[in-house]
């Protein structure tokens, strides 16, 4: 193998870094099924053929988070026409209570929101810096936690 060809092994320790659930769950899959090695290059993940059952294993472990890649989520919760309120938290009830601890409302509609957001940026006019969702989830201990209020359409 070319010293500069990528393994699957470092694919999927890239794949759990940059928070990629679906790249990391397809080679735990693959490597659990047999169908791959972990010391391959990563040309051979294109070369499976997967059935439309295996497909949907990939999917549900993926949507399980089995990995659990995604312990911490991003939820939004609207509260006027175009304002959202932004929540970490491990799941949407968790992210409802703090919204009604905060506001002393409780909104039956929670957006899961991290897949559109998480590398939305933000500028914090007081510190002059411009962070995304996912910088700052990185920078906080406990959860959950409210993120900001922002206008959107």
């Amino acid at each position: 193998m070319d010293s500069n060809q990528q393994t699957i092994q470092s694919l999927f320790e890239d794949a759990i870094h940059y928070d990629e659930p679906y790249t990391a769950h397809l080679i735990y899959f693959a490597t659990r099924k047999g169908k791959v090695k972990m010391q391959e290059p990563v040309s051979k993940l294109f070369e499976m053929d997967l059935t439309r059952e295996e497909q949907n294993e990939i999917r549900d472990m993926h949507v399980a988070d089995i990995l659990q890649m995604r312990r911490i989520k991003l939820y939004a919760i609207q509260r006027g026409e175009n304002t959202y309120n932004f929540y970490f938290a491990n799941n949407a009830w968790d992210a409802r209570e703090l919204h009604h601890q905060i506001y002393g409302e409780w909104k039956k509609h929670i957006i899961s929101a991290y897949n559109q957001m998480i590398d939305r940026a933000l500028y914090f006019p007081d510190t002059k810096e411009t962070k995304t969702f996912r910088e700052l989830k990185r920078e906080t201990v406990v959860f959950p936690r409210w993120v900001c209020e922002m206008e959107g359409s």
